[in-house]
């Protein structure tokens, strides 16, 4: 969910290089490694109940360092929250599985599964903050190409 165009004020170069300005970077660098099992399990499994918990408190931890770096980075426009507050309310209340997560920026990525993906786009064009939805699925995996880029 595109929020904002607007180019960040920060890069994220220059963001990953503050981090460890951030009190609790040390303990979020020191959970990665058990959530990165669970990311490997869950995917394993196909389970996305699993997997979108963990890709969420990463995103909410990785903006929790970036928010209490020095200076504070805070990349989240108003229309981040209405989508993540959205996301929690369908999840909760109609029970479509979808999740977010967010890179360092103010827009949101959700994760669901094909079957939801229809309904998830009607609901995400009705909230007034997104500008505009950009759709993706899996890949067709590694391939060893003949061309190069230079």
């Amino acid at each position: 969910a595109v929020v904002s165009t607007a180019e960040k004020p920060v890069s994220s170069q220059n963001g990953h290089s503050m981090a460890i300005t951030s009190p609790f970077n040390s303990a979020r660098v020191d959970s990665l490694y058990g959530m990165l099992q669970d990311v490997r399990n869950a995917i394993t499994m196909r389970d996305l109940p699993r997997l979108g918990p963990v890709l969420e408190q990463d995103a909410l931890a990785m903006h929790g360092v970036m928010m209490t770096s020095r200076p504070s980075l805070l990349y989240w426009q108003p229309g981040t929250l209405e989508v993540i507050h959205a996301v929690r309310r369908w999840r909760e209340e109609d029970g479509l599985q979808v999740y977010f997560t967010i890179d360092a920026g103010p827009n949101v990525h959700l994760i669901c599964e094909p079957t939801f993906e229809v309904e998830i786009l009607k609901r995400l064009q009705k909230l007034g903050s997104v500008r505009s939805v950009i759709t993706s699925g899996p890949g067709d995996g590694p391939q060893l190409l003949d061309k190069h880029l230079v």
